[in-house]
């Protein structure tokens, strides 16, 4: 049995819609309430978790918690990366190669400054398309022209990639070993305590509001809030059934609109 390994996963982190950014009633998370967590992310376990090159994820006795951002929003490099620089922490981030430059998302330098200042970054898509919905080529070009884009705007090598949307399959997988990345990072709640590297690897989204006891309970992987994270994902997973990757996405936004 694996020792655990939490994965936190942020996206956006604002305000209100005024802020500079990708607004989100649902994952953007209040600057003061990040920097609150980080702080008791460091006072309990120390550090972030962020292995280095070749250095298995998956390993060792001790309880571990990474963080991770996905998409590639402005505030990662304005908000997020003096705060953990500021704490002395890690993170990975996840960037869709397509975004780098647009309105709300980071610059092409702003990428390179987070590469340069000790940060990993990780594939996302080139274009955010859900990755199960593509043809063989399709993926394997989306898989291929994420990598090589960062790989050249940041000038380090990119082999870590995090399922746009969170969703992808046993063929997503294999296309993405194939292609050369190393491990694959999706949205199931979990602590990896029973993966393997041959897995998805479970991620926990932190979702606006969420207080700081309850972001406790998410660092100890236990508790009503843990629970219900947990039955929350497994009743989602009918209409996503139902409807598939795209009529899901647009029936969720239909429902935070």
């Amino acid at each position: 049995m694996n020792a655990r390994l939490l994965i936190l996963m942020y996206h956006g982190l604002q305000r209100s819609a005024d802020d500079r950014g990708c607004f989100d009633r649902r994952y953007s998370v209040p600057p003061a309430a990040f920097a609150a967590q980080m702080a008791c992310l460091r006072a309990q376990y120390g550090r972030a978790f962020l292995p280095d090159p070749g250095e298995p994820l998956l390993h060792g006795t001790q309880a571990r918690v990474m963080v991770t951002f996905d998409d590639g929003d402005v505030s990662q490099a304005e908000v997020a990366l003096p705060c953990l620089e500021r704490l002395g922490l890690r993170a990975v981030f996840f960037v869709t190669s397509g975004f780098v430059g647009q309105q709300g998302m980071v610059s092409r330098r702003q990428l390179r400054d987070l590469a340069d200042s000790g940060m990993r970054i990780g594939g996302h898509g080139a274009t955010h398309r859900f990755l199960s919905s593509l043809s063989s080529r399709e993926l394997a070009r989306e898989l291929r022209d994420s990598r090589d884009s960062l790989e050249q705007i940041t000038g380090r090598r990119v082999d870590w990639l995090a399922l746009p949307g969170g969703r992808g399959d046993a063929r997503v997988f294999e296309a993405a070993v194939e292609a050369g990345y190393r491990a694959v990072f999706g949205s199931q709640p979990g602590d990896n305590r029973e993966s393997s590297p041959a897995q998805i690897l479970q991620r926990v989204a932190i979702t606006r509001g969420l207080s700081l006891a309850a972001f406790e309970q998410i660092l100890s992987w236990q508790g009503p809030v843990v629970r219900n994270l947990r039955w929350r994902h497994r009743l989602l997973q009918l209409p996503k059934r139902m409807f598939g990757d795209e009529r899901y996405q647009r029936w969720r936004e239909a429902l935070m609109s």
